[in-house]
């Protein structure tokens, strides 16, 4: 399976005061939402679902419930990235077990890691679920841990259910360096909404979008013109985005998961607020 497309990072569905997991009718609503809207796969857990501040268990059962809705029509994509080997191997094992279609690894954070700590990380998680993809997730803003693109092929001839990355930095010649060292069977997925057809042009295979939790129509009308033909729609529409993003920087709203929670709700579609230490800002509005 190679995934192409605008694969949407999910929000999670939270209590009003962000304390439990919502109800399971406002994960199937939420994800319907996001169905009809022609995406072409969707990630859980990751950093717009708010995983890395979920309980293990929280987030299990957050991939229980999107597999169990989705039922097959779009992949659905497991971060099962975690501070420690360990427990990112128990989040692999589970996303397998319920018949997932692969998982993301976020490089471990915190602490620093050389490539020799990093390479035997993603080995093990790979090693642990056999024939299951493994999608490496580099973020550097985060993460603060990179994975050097001579480490790719290094961890493909190991592991071979090691198939692609998920590229979440503006930093388009890294890009590229990604796709030389991986060569073109490697999938690169881009992870920054504001450079997403720059990505495409340069080879991504589509585009892991933060954005698509809330706007799905404009990541998905950006794709969609590039794969007719349209790059001159396509830079329109690319730039409509950067625009109203930047705007809504400059009047004080924020681009962050507070914003993303509130325009759903405009939106008709209440999936509760963020968990604590963020804040929802019900002054807050798109």
């Amino acid at each position: 399976m190679v995934l192409s497309g605008i694969i949407t990072a999910a929000l999670t569905p939270l209590s009003n005061d962000g304390g439990e997991l919502a109800e399971n009718w406002k994960f199937e609503r939420y994800y319907r939402f996001l169905l009809e809207r022609e995406i072409n796969g969707i990630l859980v857990c990751g950093t717009t679902g708010e995983g890395p501040i979920l309980s293990l268990q929280e987030r299990k059962h957050t991939v229980e419930l999107a597999v169990s809705i989705v039922t097959n029509q779009i992949p659905v994509i497991v971060n099962a990235g975690c501070n420690s080997t360990t427990e990112t191997i128990e989040l692999a094992q589970h996303a397998k077990s319920i018949s997932a279609d692969g998982i993301a690894v976020i490089s471990p954070y915190f602490y620093s890691y050389d490539s020799l700590a990093l390479f035997n990380h993603f080995r093990q998680v790979a090693d642990s679920v056999p024939n299951l993809p493994v999608y490496l997730y580099y973020l550097p803003s985060f993460a603060h841990n990179d994975i050097p693109p001579a480490l790719i092929p290094k961890l493909v001839e190991v592991c071979p259910n090691i198939v692609g990355i998920k590229h979440s930095d503006d930093d388009q010649i890294r890009l590229q360096e990604y796709r030389q060292a991986a060569g073109e069977d490697f999938c690169i997925l881009s992870g920054d909404d504001s450079v997403a057809l720059a990505a495409l042009t340069l080879g991504a295979n589509g585009c892991v979008t933060g954005k698509s939790s809330t706007f799905p129509e404009m990541m998905v009308a950006i794709y969609q013109a590039f794969q007719s033909g349209d790059l001159i729609k396509a830079r329109k529409l690319q730039s409509n985005l950067n625009m109203l993003l930047g705007g809504l920087l400059d009047i004080g709203v924020g681009i962050g998961l507070a914003y993303f929670k509130s325009a759903l709700r405009y939106r008709g579609v209440d999936i509760g607020g963020l968990r604590s230490p963020r804040m929802h800002d019900e002054n807050r509005s798109p």
